[in-house]
């Protein structure tokens, strides 16, 4: 990814080359507009905005690297689940997105338990407990608590919501092209999808920022403008100090 000039420029013509790539499948060109499209930028720009947080922040431990590097991985999949019309993928990604971000902020500050993880694959952390340590982080100020407390909560309730279509899907058609047709068609609620979508990652570029906030205050304006364009009002207030 080149970061040279507008940063934003530089995701809208990127956007664009997607949006290319991706009409040359037939089968997608029915999600390619209207709400769909608005869906399918949102996806774009929050994969863009991962793989600049990859590459702008080189001082994440080594064992740590894998959890980052994975969020950047799922949340590019986020694009031709929208394209293909694949909700439960949708969802399953969303969900892997959160679950990549949780552990890349425990694991941050636990070498330890992340071999003991790799070696002993049974040894994970539950959703709660991953959840629980980032609201009580003994380095945020005591002023960002309830800002930290307020974005756990909302990423559990999308965990919670998205996790309904992900284990919640029945097949019960015999026919296994009917049942591929059925999950491969446009979304059919695309403005709730991009709703949900924005309060994911509103809340994990938020506490991703929280987390590196000295890192995130040393960020050209135009980078900041990259990630705050996830960010709420009140959000962007907390991370200017106001």
């Amino acid at each position: 990814m080149s970061l040279g000039g507008s940063l934003l420029s530089v995701q809208s013509a990127d956007s664009g080359s997607c949006l290319d790539f991706f009409k040359k499948f037939k089968i997608g060109q029915n999600a390619l507009s209207g709400h769909q499209l608005a869906l399918f930028r949102k996806a774009h720009q929050v994969a863009f905005t991962v793989g600049f947080w990859n590459q702008k922040f080189t001082d994440i431990p080594d064992w740590a690297k894998l959890y980052v590097r994975q969020l950047e991985a799922d949340s590019v999949e986020l694009i031709p689940s929208i394209v293909f019309g694949n909700k439960r993928t949708l969802h399953l990604f969303e969900r892997a997105c959160i679950e990549d971000f949780l552990r890349y902020f425990y694991y941050f500050d636990h070498k330890i338990e992340h071999i003991t993880l790799q070696e002993y694959p049974t040894k994970f952390q539950t959703i709660d407990f991953l959840t629980s340590w980032i609201k009580d982080y003994p380095l945020f100020a005591a002023r960002h608590q309830q800002f930290v407390k307020k974005s756990c909560d909302c990423l559990i309730s999308c965990y919670k919501e998205l996790s309904r279509t992900v284990h919640g899907t029945i097949v019960t058609n015999v026919s296994r092209s009917d049942n591929l047709s059925a999950s491969f068609q446009p979304l059919e609620h695309p403005v709730k999808e991009k709703d949900t979508m924005t309060l994911v990652f509103r809340e994990i570029f938020f506490l991703l920022s929280l987390f590196h906030y000295s890192s995130y205050g040393k960020c050209e304006l135009e980078e900041k403008q990259l990630v705050c364009q996830h960010l709420s009002e009140e959000q962007k207030r907390v991370l200017s100090g106001i």
